[in-house]
């Protein structure tokens, strides 16, 4: 019996990072595709999932131009130019 709940434990966590690998990378799209495949309530568990997946990469997004900002030289100097 604990040998089935330590199997669903790692099972879970497994899923759980390749869901937060996907959701970094892809966004919900991959998710939403999958779940299209699928029926009933698979299918709107897929869907929140990607809507989940989707804020998430949104937010990642977010902070890389918010921590990018500082070293982004969006008005040059013409004399600084290189030729």
């Amino acid at each position: 019996m604990f040998k089935f709940i330590r199997n669903i434990g790692c099972l879970s966590i497994i899923v759980f990072i390749i869901f937060l690998i996907v959701a970094l990378f892809y966004g919900g799209d991959k998710i939403r595709q999958v779940g299209d495949r699928t029926t009933g309530v698979v299918k709107k568990a897929f869907h929140y999932a990607a809507e989940k997946a989707d804020s998430i990469h949104k937010f990642v997004i977010r902070q890389i131009d918010e921590l990018g900002k500082p070293f982004r030289h969006e008005k040059r100097d013409s004399h600084n130019k290189k030729s």
